[in-house]
């Protein structure tokens, strides 16, 4: 178990692409539709919605401050352009008839997406204290997590079949490495550093 004092020199941190606040507005429209229909379910803040790339964990400051300069670097030298990805349709993990987490679905040029998220993956892993994942990046939004089974009413059940959500296309010109602190409301993120592809402004 660790030291107060060593708690407090370590960063809960991950990487992601940040949500622009029409396509914010969207998809909190659409959760606050559903969380009517199953309220006891975890459902994300309209503030924290974000993509995630890379859950880091909770690492040294230290780690924090090179992994940063290295993730700078690597996307400097990738040359990968701003890119289109498209948000639409709903899911769940497992599945959606007993979902464990329920997602909004991305397309889109995931050729450019998933050559970002390998370097990403390439540089965090890199540092011991951080676990490379094995398996295939899945990207997603996060839309909520299920604690319990019974927590999923059979009235969120038939409707999240019939849920028509528009085809939002999202400009991606920013990757952001990202502070998390947990407190009881919640997590609340503050961004570390961001990095912008093809040297746009």
């Amino acid at each position: 178990m660790m030291a107060k004092e060593e708690v407090k020199d370590r960063i809960r941190c991950f990487v992601c692409i940040e949500l622009d606040e029409p396509l914010k507005d969207e998809i909190w429209k659409l959760i606050k539709k559903l969380s009517a229909l199953a309220p006891n379910l975890k459902w994300a803040r309209e503030e924290a919605l974000h993509l995630t790339l890379k859950f880091c964990g909770n690492l040294p400051k230290a780690t924090v401050e090179i992994m940063i300069q290295r993730l700078q670097e690597s996307i400097k030298q990738s040359n990968i352009e701003p890119f289109i990805l498209e948000l639409s349709g709903i899911g769940g993990f497992p599945t959606l008839k007993r979902p464990r987490v329920l997602w909004l679905g991305v397309s889109g040029d995931l050729t450019s997406l998933l050559g970002l998220q390998s370097i990403v993956e390439d540089v965090c892993s890199s540092f011991r204290e951080v676990h490379r994942d094995d398996k295939p990046f899945s990207p997603h939004l996060t839309l909520a997590r299920i604690k319990r089974p019974s927590d999923i009413t059979p009235s969120i059940v038939e409707h999240l079949p019939l849920v028509e959500f528009p085809k939002l296309l999202w400009h991606v010109k920013v990757l952001t490495f990202m502070k998390s602190d947990l407190t009881p409301e919640g997590a609340i993120y503050t961004p570390l550093a961001r990095y912008h592809l093809g040297g746009a402004a």
